[in-house]
């Protein structure tokens, strides 16, 4: 099971772990605070009953708090992070944000499946952002 994404003309397979990656990744290139708290994200994994209430009653109040620390303008961004892995969808504007923040960025990593020949790569990822950007028809998963 894995993550399947597409834009108009381009399309990839992640797998869940890769996709997980390439959020981080995203994360990470957009702001050293932003990477921090969505790396936290980790741990909640390991968490059960109340902690694990507890846990997201603050994450989710730090998210608000991040959003409104750059007045909206990585809000696009944030809904990338946080969306469900399954039934994704980035209009124009979202890939447009999204485009800004990788466009100069590029890993020979391995986000997909490692023993298919076409294994998804963050330039796969690139060109659906920039596509879905372009097209004004957006991405999805």
């Amino acid at each position: 099971m894995g993550v399947s994404m597409e834009s108009k003309h381009h399309s990839a397979d992640f797998t869940c772990g890769g996709f997980k990656r390439l959020r981080t990744k995203v994360a990470e290139l957009t702001a050293p605070d932003i990477f921090r708290h969505y790396k936290k994200l980790d741990y909640a994994f390991y968490l059960y009953g109340k902690e694990r209430e507890n846990f997201f009653e603050e994450y989710n109040k730090k998210i608000e708090e991040l959003d409104d620390k750059y007045q909206g303008e990585k809000s696009d961004i944030l809904d990338f992070l946080y969306l469900s892995d399954c039934g994704g969808e980035l209009d124009a504007t979202h890939c447009r944000s999204i485009w800004k923040i990788i466009r100069d960025y590029n890993d020979d990593l391995c986000y997909g499946y490692p023993g298919l020949p076409n294994c998804a790569k963050f330039q796969d990822f690139k060109n659906m952002i920039k596509e879905g950007m372009e097209s004004g028809t957006g991405v999805e998963w």
